[in-house]
């Protein structure tokens, strides 16, 4: 079949991520509960999902740095609107955020983080636009996605935000009142173990976390959590299988934290 070699990962995730909807996200998460034997084909899937990922943001980046944009813009008004691919499109992901500003507080953050930005940062670019947070940083361990998140951001305009090529799981997060981790980040639950270790006692996590057979090609944090945090709220889960999760420090392990 002509073209296969291109579809086949998007044909693949597709096709799992139907069968879970079909069989509900309940009962997608007590399969793999009871058949972990699943989770061997993780790594393949995780390869599989992160190309289309990938083919999404070579897309829809080409797509945006192309436009002609004159002065300051927000990346709503540029996003793209539609995929062939199955990943979120950039206009859906950005929307897709609406339920996070109503359980996070910005109005005293003075940093904001996100951890595996991506060359496609929709969560900072959203953040930006809603808020007036001064510092919005995104970590990559990917130096192609660094440099087009910050040729991005340039081109909207987006002065408080920048991106570092820097390793979630080493980052200092003491200037930190919100971190959001990114559903592809690996080791994730290290990546919030850091968190805890560093941020402030006061700090905000938000998870995009994956749920019933999402759980094959991403790491779910929350059912690990660190000891020291716990959750405090989900969003809905959305047809991609992922949710966001709200987590904070429990107020025991706020005691002779140090930050």
């Amino acid at each position: 079949m002509q073209g296969s070699r291109d579809r086949a990962p998007t044909e693949v995730i597709n096709s799992i991520r139907d069968l879970g909807i079909a069989m509900g996200h309940d009962t997608g998460e007590a399969l793999l509960d009871t058949h972990p034997e699943f989770f061997a084909y993780q790594a393949a899937l995780t390869r599989v999902f992160a190309q289309m990922v990938h083919a999404q943001d070579v897309a829809e980046i080409r797509q945006m740095l192309d436009q002609d944009i004159k002065g300051p813009t927000s990346f709503g008004q540029i996003a793209a609107g539609k995929t062939d691919i199955g990943v979120l499109s950039s206009k859906d992901a950005y929307k897709r955020l609406d339920e996070v500003f109503d359980h996070v507080d910005f109005n005293d953050c003075r940093r904001a983080v996100m951890v595996g930005c991506g060359g496609r940062p929709f969560t900072m670019f959203r953040i930006h636009d809603q808020t007036t947070v001064p510092e919005i940083v995104g970590l990559d361990i990917v130096p192609e996605a660094v440099e087009t998140a910050n040729r991005l951001a340039a081109k909207l305009g987006y002065s408080r935000l920048r991106a570092e090529l820097r390793d979630g799981c080493d980052y200092d997060y003491s200037g930190a009142q919100v971190v959001y981790v990114a559903s592809m980040v690996s080791p994730k639950a290290a990546v919030v173990s850091r968190i805890a270790d560093t941020a402030p006692d006061d700090v905000q996590i938000v998870l995009w976390e994956p749920y019933s057979l999402g759980r094959l090609w991403a790491e779910s944090a929350e059912r690990t959590l660190d000891p020291r945090l716990e959750i405090t709220g989900r969003t809905s889960i959305s047809r991609n299988m992922t949710r966001d999760v709200f987590v904070r420090r429990r107020p025991a392990a706020m005691h002779g934290h140090s930050r």
